[in-house]
């Protein structure tokens, strides 16, 4: 099944402006494969991507489907050549239902004397989420009711119901971009059970995630993409972690990830304090102390509070019972603007939908939290802002074509450096940081770390929601778990002194 050729790209070029985004990569994909795709942010797998599925055209160089040319001019012709693609930001009309959306597009086939049969699509719409293991969503529902994570789990959907719209001579492929950053455990592991059922039907996956071990556990092969260019390719069961990471960096991994080096002890100030904080039906009696110079990391699985007291210190929802102190006063938040002027301010997991403005530039996100600041006789003062944005761009190694690009252009990890400098810029002494890594890439991720570091260094304190319980415990001076809105445990953190994984563990199930 797996020696027969279904796609190929050869000799790919990418350009934008001037500045080469692919320089000549290739990929091969045989019937009934997963193929990895990894590499940093900005390395181009992104672009990559948006050529095979029609979004954009390629430069130059050329792809073949079934060993014929194929060259989509638009993602619904790529749709017809039996190629699919979920997209990292998720494409999903919040307004429709999720049957609507399974089925966008494809409304003829069940159109009948100019009258769509909305019976028949939901029960074909039911069938498509079984098929994926998701038998308790009513297909009728709106998808602005569905949390982040379902919503994914639709996109998915979308593409198996092409799977199934394709003939039986031809095999499908399906691009699928990130699609694991928003899904807990279960949920991945779902979604590899449906990945493998995919492909033993001969359709054929390619598989972009920055998460290593994801990659190895679901792939037969894997490319490395590095600076828009092939920096290697293997099977899978050759591959480790450290080689696929030292493939896509350029330089080997050390033990210093973490900034270990770098982890001072916090002061004896108290910069914020909850006594009995509580949000009715999230989390009750919470208990704890956040010093300056600190990193505090709260572990939990979903459901178990951690977010919401986030959400409650940096004024999105107002406690229902105890007190929160903030430089030794007490406050009440009414909003997040309200908590800014406190010095507190979270940096949000869903940076796109939260995090940034995407219809703005590079330099006016930078500058959205210290507008004040760059006023001049009562107006933001244009030269301020784009000598504010060079300096932070080069400061903080943000990869774009200039201050000037628009934000929602960037990479990941880029959009998160973006996020990073506005939040250092806003003057903010307590910083949430809500999965700061998540969807970015290993060398991505190591500087965000040695941000981090700076951050505490001077004199600010982070709360952290790590994206996984090692770069909770490995970032954190102190770690609070958390289980059914209750602090269940905590544990010192010291360099040489980190609470294992199993014990993080124990403490949250």
């Amino acid at each position: 099944m797996k020696n027969q050729l279904l796609f190929s790209a050869k000799n790919i070029t990418k350009s934008f402006h001037g500045a080469q985004a692919l320089k000549g990569v290739d990929l091969d994909v045989n019937e009934g494969e997963v193929i990895g795709l990894i590499g940093e942010n900005g390395a181009g797998k992104s672009t990559f991507l948006k050529i095979i599925i029609g979004v954009q055209p390629q430069t130059s160089g050329e792809m073949t489907m079934y060993g014929k040319p194929f060259a989509p001019s638009n993602p619904l012709e790529a749709n017809a050549k039996g190629v699919g693609m979920v997209y990292q930001e998720q494409s999903l009309i919040t307004t429709l239902s999720v049957g609507q959306n399974i089925f966008f597009g494809r409304e003829k086939e069940f159109r009948k004397y100019g009258f769509v049969n909305w019976n028949k699509m939901y029960a074909e719409a039911k069938c498509v989420l079984n098929a994926i293991g998701i038998d308790n969503i009513n297909p009728k529902k709106k998808v602005i009711d569905l949390n982040f994570a379902t919503r994914q789990m639709i996109e998915i959907a979308k593409v198996v119901a092409l799977t199934k719209q394709t003939g039986n001579n031809e095999k499908c492929l399906i691009l699928l971009d990130e699609p694991t950053s928003v899904l807990n455990e279960e949920e991945v592991q779902r979604l590899f059970v449906e990945i493998r059922n995919i492909t033993k039907q001969g359709h054929s996956v390619i598989f972009v995630s920055h998460r290593l071990d994801e990659v190895l556990e679901i792939s037969d092969r894997v490319y490395v993409y590095k600076d828009g260019e092939n920096a290697g390719n293997m099977a899978a069961e050759e591959a480790t972690e450290k080689k696929m990471y030292e493939l896509m960096v350029g330089r080997t991994t050390t033990t210093e990830y973490y900034h270990l080096d770098r982890q001072i002890v916090p002061s004896e100030e108290v910069i914020l304090e909850a006594k009995d904080l509580g949000l009715w039906g999230c989390f009750q009696h919470c208990d704890f102390k956040l010093h300056r110079g600190e990193i505090l990391g709260i572990c939990g699985v979903v459901g178990s509070g951690k977010e919401e007291i986030c959400s409650v210190i940096c004024g999105d929802e107002r406690a229902t019972s105890g007190a929160l102190f903030v430089k030794g006063k007490f406050t009440r938040y009414q909003s997040p603007a309200e908590a800014l002027k406190d010095g507190v301010l979270m940096i949000p997991k869903e940076r796109i939908y939260e995090g940034v403005i995407r219809g703005l530039s590079v330099e006016d996100n930078i500058a959205m939290s210290n507008a004040k600041h760059l006023k001049k006789r009562g107006l933001v003062s244009r030269k301020s802002v784009a000598a504010q944005a060079n300096e932070w761009i080069k400061k903080l190694r943000i990869k774009t074509p200039g201050k000037d690009a628009l934000v929602i252009n960037l990479s990941g990890g880029n959009q998160q450096k973006v996020v990073f400098a506005r939040a250092l810029l806003s003057g903010a002494d307590i910083i949430i940081l809500n999965h700061p890594t998540r969807g970015v890439d290993v060398g991505a991720k190591e500087e965000i770390y040695g941000f981090i570091r700076d951050v505490v260094s001077e004199g600010k304190a982070v709360i952290l929601l790590g994206d996984t319980l090692e770069e909770c415990s490995s970032l954190s001076n102190r770690v609070l778990v958390m289980r059914d809105g209750l602090i269940t445990g905590e544990f010192g953190a010291a360099v040489g002194e980190k609470p294992s994984q199993v014990e993080l563990v124990r403490m949250m199930v």
